[in-house]
């Protein structure tokens, strides 16, 4: 360890439900890096994400507090609020940061760059010739089939963050380095090798399942349970694609004696949904599609893992880190809304409550794409949403009034709204989440 702190690894797999991945029930062999990587981590098998999209979930993890506090959401997509985020924390402690990631939300264009000296979005003019000749090839197979490919972006993910490691990374001091990947993100096109181990699709087949949630959710693409299935399958295809990827960054760890000084994070962001609740992908929603994620940290030296049960969030990612770092920044912790997962887990005392909020969606792709839908959209779908969850139920807020009240024990599918059957219940959780409201200033934006 470099002046006796670990290097960081965090590796985010965009729109993964913990059923892609075999550390959490997927088909056994489907992501053997990463569960050779669990068998020694702590594994959470309820981690809830604080929002429904990419942008505000990782302003909620680098920041460790909720979009009504950090200011950055859908309807106030720049993160410029006055709170540090984690690659600025860890960098005024001594870090070297880097970020790497095939998705444009992270980095510049919503101020998720800070802290982060190099913060790619792997552009033209930010990877390596060998790399610019990969999305060369790329594109060229785009223009040659007419068809959507993204597979090479994840060759270019990982190894422009080898070659940081590698060539860039100052190793006078150790490193916080952020991957994330949009492999996993729909659609879901893996390569064939990949597409025929999880499915019998053919590539023709594969490309006719509607992917589009605009035509779904307003009526138009009609999808069958075989299409949802499908598309499960798909999504372990990618999972599995992007994990024999993700096993040569881990190697070259290995090889360089360095894994054994590294915490390791393996996250989701977010969920998506298969259908579930009339709805594809994506936000829209906070339900448990969505919230529940993938969470796997894994400690220096490791040997042997444990899995948790009990509910703990993703915002609970930077007071751990903090914690394993001995970074002490009493004013950055006395902001923190989430708490440190292995004191949590020392204790035995985890929050009663988990929080998560959906902002008023983006309309315009809407409008553009299925303009006749747009009366039925703006009153079922353009509202703010919060999910106030325990252990054992969940209590959605919506700001048009059409509030929601699930038992997770006996309905974890949430396809019973008990709102009228239980209101006394639903009364003393959304008093739950008034007085968890009432406990901050909340973040003031120009929408």
């Amino acid at each position: 360890m470099r002046n006796g702190r670990p290097n960081i690894l965090i590796t985010v797999l965009d729109s993964t439900r913990p059923s892609l991945l075999s550390c959490y029930g997927g088909p056994p062999s489907n992501t053997p890096n990463i569960d050779r990587l669990a068998e020694q981590a702590y594994v959470f098998e309820t981690a809830i994400a604080p929002s429904a999209h990419t942008w505000p979930v990782t302003a909620s993890v680098f920041t460790g507090m909720l979009p009504s506090k950090h200011g950055g959401h859908d309807e106030h997509p720049l993160l410029d609020s006055p709170y540090p985020t984690m690659a600025e924390v860890f960098s005024q402690a001594g870090y070297d940061t880097a970020s790497f990631a095939d998705e444009s939300y992270i980095g510049p264009k919503t101020g998720l760059d800070r802290g982060f000296p190099v913060a790619s979005n792997l552009r033209w003019h930010q990877v390596t010739l060998r790399n610019r000749l990969l999305k060369l090839i790329g594109r060229a197979h785009r223009e040659l089939t007419r068809a959507y490919q993204k597979t090479f972006e994840t060759r270019v993910l990982i190894g422009e963050a080898l070659y940081w490691l590698k060539r860039r990374w100052d190793r006078r001091r150790p490193f916080l380095l952020y991957v994330h990947t949009d492999e996993t993100h729909m659609p879901l096109l893996p390569p064939a090798q990949f597409r025929r181990r999880f499915t019998s699709l053919s590539a023709r087949q594969k490309r006719a399942i509607n992917q589009d949630k605009h035509f779904f959710v307003s009526g138009i693409a009609r999808m069958s349970d075989e299409d949802f299935r499908n598309l499960h399958e798909l999504g372990r295809a990618e999972a599995a694609f992007f994990d024999e990827w993700f096993g040569k960054l881990l190697r070259y760890l290995d090889h360089q004696d360095m894994l054994d000084d590294t915490i390791v994070v393996v996250m989701g962001d977010h969920g998506d949904n298969y259908g579930e609740h009339g709805l594809l992908r994506h936000g829209l929603c906070l339900y448990d599609t969505l919230l529940r994620v993938p969470l796997i940290l894994r400690l220096p030296g490791a040997r042997a893992g444990a899995r948790i049960r009990p509910m703990v969030q993703t915002v609970d990612l930077l007071p751990t880190l903090m914690s394993l770092a001995s970074i002490s920044a009493p004013e950055v912790s006395a902001e923190l809304q989430g708490s440190d997962l292995l004191e949590q887990v020392r204790t035995g005392c985890y929050s009663d409550f988990a929080i998560s909020e959906s902002y008023r969606p983006v309309s315009g792709p809407w409008e553009q794409i299925v303009p006749q839908f747009m009366p039925e959209f703006r009153a079922k779908y353009d509202r703010v949403l919060r999910s106030y969850r325990t252990n054992t139920h969940k209590f959605l807020w919506s700001s048009n009034d059409r509030h929601e009240l699930y038992d997770l024990v006996r309905d974890p599918r949430e396809e019973c709204n008990l709102i009228d059957a239980e209101p006394q219940l639903a009364c003393e959780l959304h008093d739950g989440l008034n007085r968890w409201l009432e406990s901050f200033s909340h973040a003031r934006v120009t929408v």
